[in-house]
């Protein structure tokens, strides 16, 4: 619908405006015939549409190492302006708890494919609060887009765009949008359109588990079950750096709750306002609140270790819409040789009876069954190990579970402790890997549900050596002199007379469980924890269907 300003407000624009129809300036159809090509509308437009970010996914379209946004109307036709080493794209973010406000400001200059025009692109809103917010498309020359950009970053953050581009004194100001580190995941080579994806030489177990760990549908619900707001972040799009100034803002927090002595209480909760404020700038959130207790404050470090495993996982083989790898491609791009073990093998019967025996009595919502069993071997694994399994006494086939989309991450990198950067809250002996011997204690961190009720674990070869035993919750950095692992004692065990032997002298602790010995441990069943990640050799994955009784 073509009207001037001052029509905007007849009958005809309010039946556009009520049916979303744009409605341009009457210019509009002069500029087309006079550039002989038809124009955006987002440039002529009377009124901004109002917009908003319902925290679901955003398309882009990848042209050069960056994405044009949909909301420009240039997607097909341009691209983000790189000049230099500069890449003029930027997206900003501002929580202010205190006014519960949570906002987003994307900027960036988008150049047409034929290299006739410039634009500036503003988009701008509210997480969930469609009535606020908008966007605006500027022409103008390159030099003036530039400078136009350099303009609005400075206005909007407070700092200048060069202290950014080159991470040098960019400091947060107060009431200011910060920058997300957003890496859209762009590799570079050909594409290959032609590839039929039905075409494998993977045996069909192992096909049908590539397939669960690159379905991007669960890195999806993943993130919507973070609240991640994915319209400001999308999938697999947050960066490493990113997510470990998340942990730091985690880590003050943390010191701030513990600190209840030495401040006065109206600067502890103004400090702990302005790092979950810093927090939720970096990680963006459908519900930005203030972190206040050790449980929430739990909650937001282990979703920022899962989030860890999504950017491993878009940095290894992408999640954007063009990528045509085959599955059998991604699965080397793992470095982990998995190959399914057959079900009539000793392997396989010794690991099936581990998993029936060794559920745990309280566990008592779902039961277990084994639908398939895989050997590994990641690529350098063996030969750290080596080193503790012949020096070290103490071997022992244990339990560990993961939620799905942190398997990439697994099977790629290893277990991983967590970084010197994350609050050492919700570990009970400190920061380590964790380990069990009941299936069931391990099968709780597979977060499966009724509707996707197949979950991953692993079973793998712990060198524990001379074990720390604890009855109750210990902070640490690692054991004392002369200890190797600790091990927190549970007052419900597997039965040790059912214990079998793998590999000479690897032990399985497959008996059912059984009252401890001890009775006033804090801890209801047995936990085993190394320091030191070459103490451990994945050994096999199982996938595992969850069959919940309500």
């Amino acid at each position: 619908v073509l009207c001037s300003e001052l029509e905007s407000e007849n009958a005809e624009v309010k039946k556009a405006r009520r049916l979303k129809i744009p409605i341009l300036r009457e210019g509009y159809l002069g500029e087309c015939i006079r550039k002989n090509r038809v124009l955006p509308f987002d440039l002529y437009k009377v009124e901004a549409a109002l917009e908003s970010s319902k925290g679901g996914t955003m398309t882009v379209k990848v042209k050069g190492r960056s994405a044009v946004h949909e909301s420009s109307g240039l997607q097909d036709t341009g691209h983000i302006l790189e000049d230099g080493k500069s890449i003029y794209n930027t997206t900003l973010n501002m929580s202010d708890l205190t006014r519960g406000v949570n906002s987003y400001y994307i900027l960036q200059v988008i150049e047409e494919d034929n290299g006739s025009d410039c634009y500036v692109f503003r988009k701008w809103g509210r997480v969930g609060n469609e009535k606020i917010g908008g966007t605006k498309l500027e022409e103008m020359s390159k030099i003036h887009a530039i400078q136009e950009f350099r303009r609005l970053f400075l206005e909007k953050t407070g700092n200048p765009w060069e202290a950014w581009e080159q991470k040098t004194n960019f400091q947060k100001q107060p009431g200011k949008f910060y920058p997300l580190d957003i890496d859209y995941g762009v590799r570079q080579g050909p594409k290959r359109k032609d590839i039929d994806k039905m075409k494998s030489s993977l045996p069909p177990q192992l096909l049908e588990l590539m397939n669960m760990l690159f379905n991007i549908e669960t890195y999806r619900a993943a993130m919507l079950e973070f609240k991640i707001n994915m319209s400001e972040m999308p999938l697999g799009k947050l960066s490493k750096e990113n997510i470990q100034k998340g942990f730091e803002a985690l880590t003050e927090i943390q010191n701030l709750l513990g600190n209840t002595n030495n401040q006065e209480l109206a600067v502890r909760e103004s400090l702990i306002v302005a790092a979950s404020n810093r927090f939720f700038t970096l990680i963006p959130s459908i519900h930005p609140h203030i972190i206040q207790d050790e449980d929430d404050l739990m909650v937001k470090v282990k979703m920022l270790e899962a989030l860890q495993d999504i950017e491993i996982a878009s940095k290894l083989v992408g999640f954007d819409s063009d990528n045509d790898e085959s599955l059998d491609d991604k699965y080397k791009k793992l470095r982990c040789a998995i190959t399914p073990l057959p079900h009539d093998c000793e392997d396989y019967k010794l690991v099936e009876k581990y998993l029936l025996n060794t559920h745990a009595p309280t566990h008592k919502e779902w039961s277990l069954e084994l639908e398939e069993v895989f050997s590994l071997d990641r690529d350098g694994e063996f030969s750290k190990y080596s080193r503790y399994k012949n020096n070290l006494h103490n071997k022992m086939l244990l339990w560990h579970g993961s939620r799905l989309t942190n398997y990439v991450g697994i099977l790629s990198q290893g277990l991983r402790i967590a970084p010197p950067e994350a609050p050492v809250t919700g570990y009970m002996f400190g920061k380590g890997l964790y380990f069990a011997d009941l299936v069931s204690k391990s099968a709780q961190y597979c977060y499966v549900d009724r509707k996707n009720p197949v979950g991953l674990m692993l079973l793998s070869e712990v060198a524990l050596g001379d074990m720390y035993e604890l009855k109750k919750a210990t902070s640490m950095d690692k054991p004392p002199r002369g200890k190797h692992s600790t091990k927190g004692l549970g007052k419900t065990v597997p039965l040790e007379s059912e214990f079998a032997k793998w590999r000479d002298d690897v032990v399985v602790p497959c008996g059912k469980p059984v009252p401890a010995s001890i009775k006033t441990s804090e801890l209801m069943y047995n936990e085993y924890i190394v320091y030191n990640t070459s103490q451990v050799k994945m050994q096999y994955l199982l996938k595992v269907r969850f069959h919940h009784k309500r």
